[in-house]
């Protein structure tokens, strides 16, 4: 089933469903009180410009697949404690143009943005998930540029959507060490908010299982964009996917993190 079809099918809280906050047409979600930064407005509002029937799906929720071998590997546990649908995807715009069914999971404006987005889009598309045979039809991003965003928009229904990512990538992060050392820096930015905002939270439990969440998509996309990478499995390790296996389960490792316990210890 594609993409746009499964999408589709979501219902939204306006119909008492419980997989999405919002799911319908961009139009209509723009004419609700939202509040959205400014550069996602502009950018929303230009992309229903450009096609006045494109579709959103907004807060979509998913479950933590711990049957998935990626999830096993980087063992961070505290992602096992959450319950349900504890994965909350922001905002997925989609549509059909010209026989073309396309995804574009976008985060919007904040630090590692763009880390973020990645591993999303590795959690909606893992083995066991309902969306793994729509892999080649999603292309994640976030960006705090208006144009860019559009842009990219604009090349989602011309390009394969594969080969968009790669060249959204390439142009992000010149190389996997560069994402890693990223994707460190961004563990290490999110100790020291967590130690700032989670003693004064008015939900203190809802604010963990965030932090939890954000350090669970960091290291999920440091050892999956590092698996997926076939020029480090030829050069690197010869060919060996249980070496490269093991070197992706030691950069996850890299990525610290504030235990369950130490944030409840927190005030």
């Amino acid at each position: 089933m594609a993409i746009t079809e499964l999408l589709e099918q979501q219902v939204d809280q306006r119909r008492e469903g419980k997989e999405c906050q919002f799911n319908g047409y961009l139009e209509d979600f723009l004419n609700l009180d939202q509040q959205l930064d400014p550069t996602t407005y502009q950018a929303f509002t230009k992309i229903l410009e450009l096609n006045p029937d494109v579709k959103i799906c907004v807060g979509l929720r998913n479950e933590v697949n711990k049957t998935a071998i990626s999830n096993q590997i980087i063992r961070y546990k505290d992602i096992f404690k959450l319950e349900g649908k504890a994965v909350c995807y922001p905002y997925i715009l989609y549509g059909n143009v010209d026989g073309v069914d396309r995804a574009l999971l976008f985060v919007p404006n904040e630090p590692y943005g763009y880390l973020y987005a990645k591993g999303y889009y590795y959690c909606l598309t893992e083995p066991g998930s309902e969306y793994i045979d729509c892999k080649n039809e999603i292309v994640a991003y976030a960006s705090d540029s208006v144009d860019e965003i559009v842009s990219v928009y604009q090349q989602l229904y011309t390009k394969k959507a594969g080969a968009l990512q790669r060249q959204l990538d390439h142009a992000k992060y010149e190389d996997y060490e560069q994402l890693k050392q990223d994707a460190i820096a961004c563990a290490n930015l999110l100790k020291q908010k967590a130690e700032e905002e989670i003693p004064t939270s008015e939900n203190k439990e809802e604010k963990i299982n965030s932090y939890v969440i954000r350090w669970f998509l960091v290291k999920k996309v440091v050892y999956v964009q590092y698996m997926v990478n076939k020029n480090l499995l030829n050069d690197v390790h010869e060919g060996n996917i249980k070496k490269q296996r093991n070197q992706a389960k030691i950069n996850a490792d890299e990525i610290s993190f504030l235990s369950f316990s130490q944030m409840w210890r927190l005030n």
